[in-house]
């Protein structure tokens, strides 16, 4: 969502979790609602006297079946409505008039435009262990295939996919034997080269690691 900067009072923060009741309503369908706004750390995101507003909240695909097409916009409307409602009483007083644009998506949203399964946020791991030491890392059974991205430690998020990747990169510069190339990738890797010039056991020592943290999860 776009917004007019001057709702937002000056000593606003990037990150806002709401709940307004309990926190039995914590994991109930729209029971609370997470809110980033990455202008306040970055304002060259957005047009001059603007903000980006990321709001997102709980639901499941079971509240957006067998609705026609005109029934599915209806109601996203009024769900986005009723949360603007919420954060204009907790947050931002005035938040529905200061708005530029809006676009709202769904769990039938993620679906397609994603591929998750059942509309869903993100992948997390059911399987022992659970959470995110239960999800694959870079390396696959097959030389030469790597995964990286959300599905991969460390998980959803732009900042995790990011590492996501740094990691990847580094992998593949390691197996092919230039691991100098991995600090054209990111530049923060270059202690890991040193190390890794000086140690070709660190990379099998890590993995060990990693290993032994998810029998404790």
């Amino acid at each position: 969502m776009g917004v007019k900067a001057e709702v937002l009072p000056l000593d606003t923060d990037c990150h806002h979790f709401v709940l307004e009741n309990n926190w039995t309503n914590l994991e109930e369908p729209y029971g609370s609602i997470f809110l980033s706004i990455p202008t306040i750390l970055d304002s060259s995101l957005a047009p001059e006297g603007r903000h980006i507003l990321h709001i997102f909240t709980t639901s499941s695909m079971d509240d957006w079946k067998g609705l026609s097409r005109i029934e599915y916009e209806a109601k996203k409307q009024v769900v986005a409505d009723e949360i603007i409602s919420r954060l204009e009483k907790k947050l931002f007083p005035g938040l529905k008039s200061a708005i530029d644009f809006i676009e709202v998506g769904t769990p039938k949203t993620h679906r397609r435009y994603l591929a998750r399964d059942e509309g869903t946020y993100g992948p997390m791991p059911r399987s022992i262990p659970k959470g995110l030491l239960g999800m694959p890392f870079n390396t696959t059974s097959i030389d030469g295939l790597y995964c990286v991205g959300d599905s991969c430690f460390p998980g959803q998020g732009v900042i995790a996919v990011a590492f996501s990747g740094v990691m990847c990169a580094h992998r593949v510069a390691a197996d092919i034997g230039k691991p100098e190339l991995s600090h054209s990738i990111a530049g923060n890797c270059l202690q890991v080269e040193r190390l890794e010039k000086k140690s070709p056991v660190l990379d099998a020592m890590l993995l060990r690691l990693l290993g032994w943290f998810r029998t404790l999860a």
